[in-house]
């Protein structure tokens, strides 16, 4: 439990603006602790974003960091190039903490972080209507575009395995087989689903391993909660949660942005309001083609759909994987909270093949 008096005693490592006037619980991630906290600087209100990364997650803290460095100096230094006055403005920029290093470890080991808050952004768990989803695709599109002449030998593959769906896979076979929580009778036709689909696996790893497609620096988590957009225009911004930038493929990104942003009632809702809506996915493909052409190859643009079907069983098979483990990877709200989210993923699939995708 984080008390005002940790959290005072963790923002004094850091370089802050003027005296702390309030620190409050932020955004919906199910990963890292955040919080939105406000300062006052001679008569002027400021916000920075801090966070404790989540070590049950990232076991190497330090070469996360050093991967969000890594990226952050590109964008600030792409930005500059294009003129931008105030790159931390319109990308995520690191607040230094006092020994100079981008974050702070406290006497418990923990990595602690900060970031200046994007005043004009904002972000949503949803796609709002088509011309949303298009800036989601945009966005996406541009973030790619601005790394693509960053070579992903320089970031640390911080977490082997992320993308990897047949691994995934094997994980589900194991926590099946464990059944350490007694779970898996409640999970029968989820399990059975999976194993009707498992050809579905070693479709984009096989792109990998046969160098069908490059490797780039993606994303790797590019839910619509990740695409920032400017408050005033709704134009898309920049991507947040940098932490799992690393090398892949483009395709692990497409994918579960469509997956995000194509069924319009969200990761959460209610079963009989999910499905796959093709006009969101069109608008959000124009939006990141009409960024992402310029680097894309022929490969690589023809087989992005197979991606939007792979990346959602691969996401429901992970949900379910951690339900039968006992919910120790995804934060949850409540019993069964990961079971529904991985029929949420389920159903969504189906409605992709019923719409013939």
């Amino acid at each position: 439990m984080i008390d005002d008096f940790m959290l005072e005693s963790i923002l004094s490592h850091f370089n802050l603006p003027g005296k702390l006037v309030k620190a409050e619980r932020f955004g919906s991630g199910l990963i890292n602790e955040t919080w939105l906290c406000e300062f006052m600087d001679h008569g002027a209100g400021r916000k920075l974003i801090l966070q404790r990364i989540n070590r049950a997650v990232f076991a190497r803290p330090d070469l996360v960091m050093a991967n969000v460095e890594t990226v952050t100096e590109h964008l600030q230094s792409r930005f500059k190039k294009e003129d931008v006055s105030d790159p931390a403005g319109v990308t995520p920029a690191l607040v230094r903490a006092r020994s100079g290093r981008s974050f702070h470890i406290d006497g418990s080991a923990e990595y602690w972080r900060m970031y200046h808050f994007i005043e004009e952004g904002l972000v949503f768990d949803t796609v709002q209507d088509n011309v949303h989803a298009y800036e989601v695709g945009r966005g996406l599109g541009r973030f790619q575009a601005l790394v693509s002449d960053l070579a992903p030998d320089r970031l640390y593959d911080t977490l082997p395995g992320f993308h990897h769906t047949p691994l995934h896979l094997a994980e589900l076979d194991d926590a099946v087989g464990r059944d350490a929580r007694g779970r898996l009778a409640d999970a029968a036709a989820e399990v059975a689903f999976v194993q009707a689909r498992r050809d579905l696996a070693p479709l984009l790893t096989d792109l990998v391993a046969n160098g069908r497609v490059p490797v780039r620096v993606v994303h790797n988590d590019p839910k619509v909660n990740n695409v920032m957009v400017h408050a005033a225009t709704g134009k898309a911004l920049c991507m947040l949660d940098l932490d799992t930038v690393k090398p892949g493929i483009v395709h692990f990104d497409f994918g579960d942005c469509v997956r995000s942003a194509a069924n319009p009632a969200g990761d959460d809702a209610d079963l009989d309001s999910v499905f796959f809506d093709r006009s969101r996915y069109a608008a959000l493909s124009r939006g990141y083609l009409d960024e992402a052409r310029s680097f894309l190859t022929q490969a690589e643009t023809r087989l992005l759909p197979l991606s939007v079907k792979v990346i959602t069983f691969e996401l429901g098979v992970r949900f379910l994987a951690d339900h039968l483990r006992g919910d120790t990877y995804f934060r949850v709200s409540r019993p069964g909270h990961n079971l529904h989210r991985s029929r949420v993923q389920f159903r969504l699939l189906e409605s992709m093949e019923s719409a013939g995708l």
